[in-house]
């Protein structure tokens, strides 16, 4: 990222940089630094330059929308837009502290119901009227034109039931598709999510709006699964005692989501794992597709 882009906003918003030991890049390529406002205030600048291109842009406009128009009425909490700028250099945004992360495996059975709740909340808040909330959806792009090379490559020897799964995806795809859409995240996983007292805030929103709900609740477990975890039930239980979904359909349809995710997405990532968080991914998947014919086939299965 250009060093006078940096410094241009540094001066605009009169904020200076400060040391911190967190990860501060986000998957999307905005860069996250760690700052303090003329009085005092800890805070962090998320710059989006246009060398990471039009795709990375338009999600950080949408982002920036969100703390813009809905964030201040959402059922969740997210950090506080305080000032932002869309520049020919790029997009930059200002926002609060918002507490800190922890990784999926120090999460507690009680934190896992709260972002159930949590979620739940955030998918019964009305769908906005604006058509910019229909998101992008990469797992349909990728379902309806598979890189069936690098799928193969990657599954082929450990994944018995790959053929058959490629050659049934639009049922998978009309599975999750069965419920209907909600406000969804789009992003949802321990890492964009920070613990402040008893309190869980959401963060990049890159990705949000129209969708399914089952992807907020697949992507939990398909980015902790590499660590060895998945969620517990008491994320389900929690998320169906504040939703008016069946219990079996979502069951069903967030199934349906994750084996879609990782056969048809997960591959290329391979590459930024090691050879535990592989070799999880490789059993979860085996798991995933042997309990998707079972339930297919009314053998139950739902677990």
């Amino acid at each position: 990222m250009p060093n006078s882009f940096i410094a241009t906003v540094l001066r605009k918003f009169g904020v200076v940089t400060v040391d911190s030991e967190e990860h501060l890049e986000s998957r999307s390529g905005a860069g996250i630094h760690a700052v303090r406002t003329a009085d005092g205030q800890s805070a962090y600048l998320k710059l989006t330059p246009v060398a990471q291109g039009p795709d990375a842009l338009a999600a950080a406009r949408r982002e920036l929308l969100f703390y813009q128009r809905l964030a201040p009425t959402a059922p969740v909490l997210s950090p506080k837009l305080l000032l932002s700028a869309d520049t020919d250099d790029g997009l930059a945004m200002l926002l609060t502290a918002t507490g800190n992360p922890l990784p999926a495996t120090a999460w507690t059975p009680g934190m896992w119901a709260t972002l159930g709740h949590e979620l739940a909340s955030l998918h019964s808040m009305p769908l906005p009227a604006d058509t910019s909330w229909a998101r992008p959806d990469a797992l349909r792009q990728a379902m309806v034109y598979p890189d069936l090379p690098t799928i193969e490559a990657f599954w082929a020897p450990t994944l018995p039931l790959l053929a058959e799964i490629v050659a049934r995806r639009t049922e998978l795809e009309q599975r999750m598709e069965a419920l209907p859409p909600v406000f969804v995240h789009g992003d949802c996983h321990t890492d964009n999510i920070t613990h402040s007292g008893e309190s869980l805030i959401l963060l990049d929103w890159q990705v949000s709006g129209s969708g399914r709900p089952s992807s907020d609740l697949a992507f939990l477990n398909v980015r902790a699964v590499p660590a060895g975890v998945t969620a517990p039930p008491e994320l389900l239980d929690a998320y169906l005692s504040g939703s008016p979904h069946d219990r079996r359909a979502l069951e069903f349809a967030s199934l349906a989501e994750e084996l879609a995710v990782f056969v048809f997405q997960w591959p290329p990532f391979a590459a930024y794992n090691n050879p535990t968080g592989i070799d999880r991914v490789r059993q979860r998947t085996r798991d995933l597709s042997e309990r998707w014919f079972d339930a297919r086939n009314g053998a139950g299965g739902n677990r």
